[in-house]
């Protein structure tokens, strides 16, 4: 398996206007997860990512509380972040302490961008996906030891962003890129 860095090998994985119309559904009967950073409120970005992601590998999503998608034998948990403009290697992805129960072989990050945001903090609203991009993934173990821990409330001095919640966050750049290529 052919292992690259994601600061070189970003990924735009192709989506439609039907995974966003299961999406709206999907999230509207889930309503608000327990733990949920945003209150619910990424559940369609989150489950948009996940139908593209799947589709893109040949697979389905899982619907398991622990993991999203199960692909060659590994149980892959995907993490989503919204913005308005296409990711880089220096930007950083993050799992919430909210979710350190959750134990997948496998950490993938998924990163939307979408046309326009309005609002602050987590009652942002992010309007029309123009991308969604692979940033890349890693193993439970790597991401453990080699992720670094913010406690809430922290400022990230490179763009300004107050942690919600405290959580463990490593740049895109420390990733693999296993399960595309």
């Amino acid at each position: 398996m052919k292992v690259l860095k994601t600061g070189d090998n970003i990924t735009n994985i192709p989506f439609n206007e039907e995974m966003i119309r299961k999406a709206q559904k999907w999230a509207k009967d889930l309503g608000s997860l327990r733990n949920s950073i945003t209150k619910g409120k990424a559940n369609i970005a989150a489950r948009v990512a996940e139908l593209a992601l799947s589709e893109y590998l040949g697979t389905k999503p899982t619907d398991n509380f622990n993991h999203d998608i199960f692909y060659k034998d590994q149980r892959i948990e995907l993490k989503t972040k919204r913005r308005t403009v296409k990711p880089n290697s220096s930007y950083d992805v993050s799992v919430a302490e909210t979710s350190f129960h959750q134990r997948p072989d496998r950490y993938c990050f998924v990163s939307i961008e979408f046309d326009r945001a309005e609002g602050k903090g987590i009652n942002k609203k992010y309007y029309d996906i123009k991308n969604i991009w692979y940033c890349g993934d890693v193993s439970l173990e790597d991401f453990e030891s080699k992720s670094e821990y913010w406690e809430k409330g922290r400022i990230d001095k490179s763009n300004g962003f107050k942690t919600h919640v405290a959580m463990r966050n490593l740049p895109i750049s420390k990733l693999e890129s296993t399960l595309i290529n």
